[in-house]
């Protein structure tokens, strides 16, 4: 078996992508670490070459909609599966014909549209679910360990959300985090991790919160079950509704 490992980067993708029309081949895995692979397969490492990225980028705006670019983006955050052999068949099938990836019958083309829809999904949740709190120095920062990487995703909506205010978004699953402060927004990688100090009244109004959770809920009308289809306990971690500070 032909398996291709690359550095998880976008830009790591394309430029396997560009490597599979070089050697005219398709891998049968694509896996994003290195030494994955058994003693049965043959393992090739695919580096990462901005130019040739550039490249397959530049032919994509050029071929595909501005939404099949957007489903191929969407699918490959889905990172809870391995979706980059079939987003490598999907774009090698919009470069024969864009008109193609309309067709849901096609195996591939329904598996993105079905990888898209995990990862919209995920990110309706977390925009839902994420609870900020203030740390000394005024800005708000969240923490969440979502299932599929949305991070990329979640700016533009708090960026509208919050009106200007700075915003953290730390993805601790990944080691990511997202950052807004001064009208300008970035991903970066999280090496080390310290827990940052809240603001003096960051407790009070945690408390607060959790009091009107409380007094808002019917007791004779309580309904675990339900409660938890509708939160369910994965993304509850972070959520304050489900715990008091000391």
């Amino acid at each position: 078996m032909i398996l291709w490992e690359y550095d998880g980067s976008f830009e790591g993708f394309l430029s396997l992508v560009h490597k599979s029309y070089a050697l005219k081949t398709i891998p049968d895995t694509i896996t994003r670490s290195q030494n994955s692979g058994t003693l049965l397969d043959e393992s090739i490492w695919i580096e990462t070459d901005p130019f040739n990225s550039e490249k397959v980028a530049a032919s994509l705006q050029k071929y595909f909609s501005k939404e099949a670019i957007e489903r191929l983006m969407h699918a490959f955050l889905c990172d809870d599966v391995n979706p980059e052999r079939d987003i490598l068949l999907y774009i090698r099938i919009g470069f024969k014909s864009a008109e193609y990836l309309n067709d849901l019958a096609h195996p591939t083309i329904y598996a993105i549209h079905g990888y898209q829809r995990r990862v919209l999904s995920t990110l309706h949740k977390m925009n839902a679910y994420l609870r900020f709190e203030e740390l000394e120095d005024k800005t708000l920062y969240a923490k969440i360990e979502p299932p599929r990487n949305v991070l990329p995703l979640m700016g533009a909506h708090f960026c509208k959300r919050l009106r200007g205010e700075p915003f953290i978004i730390h993805d601790r699953l990944r080691s990511l985090a997202l950052w807004f402060r001064e009208g300008e927004m970035k991903i970066e990688s999280v090496e080390g991790y310290t827990n940052p100090e809240s603001s003096p009244n960051e407790k009070k109004f945690r408390h607060l919160w959790k009091t009107f959770f409380d007094h808002v809920a019917i007791e004779s009308r309580k309904n675990p079950s339900l409660q938890r289809s509708h939160v369910p306990l994965k993304y509850r971690i972070y959520m304050s509704e489900f715990f008091i500070s000391p």
